[in-house]
């Protein structure tokens, strides 16, 4: 009898143990570290200059995200480094479309600068033919 209730303590104390495991929250660091690389990475593209308001916000929801997983609360730091990702990427690609439109602005304002000296040098009349050389009639003796 005595090997009987040790062995249910025993099945007790595992399924203690197993169902603390699975119930035990995960933790935030693989969303941090790429809620940390999106954010760098918009700030080496240049976002602080064409999103800068959702570069801000990434930077913000970052650092309370560091903060809820410093202070033990990985559900809360999660869901903000998740938002952070997000406005980072949208910073991204606010600062990818910007430069894309100030490309574009370049190509066409070179586009026309070479429309318009077509244009001149097609109206302009025709430069006059230099007179052909003084040729000497050959001599015959």
């Amino acid at each position: 009898m005595l090997m009987i209730r040790q062995a249910a303590v025993a099945a007790a104390a595992t399924l203690v143990v197993v169902a603390a495991s699975c119930s035990s929250e995960p933790k935030p660091s693989g969303d941090l570290a790429e809620a940390h690389t999106l954010v760098s990475q918009a700030e080496q593209s240049g976002a602080q200059q064409f999103a800068s308001i959702n570069l801000e916000s990434a930077r913000s929801e970052l650092r309370q995200a560091d903060q809820d997983a410093a202070s033990d609360k990985p559900v809360l730091a999660t869901r903000l480094a998740q938002e952070a990702s997000v406005d980072a990427e949208l910073a991204l690609a606010r600062t990818r479309s910007a430069k894309a439109e100030q490309a574009l602005q370049q190509v066409d304002s070179g586009t026309a600068t070479l429309r318009s000296e077509s244009e001149r040098q097609s109206s302009a009349p025709p430069a006059p033919m230099p007179p052909p050389a003084a040729s000497q009639p050959p001599q015959f003796q």
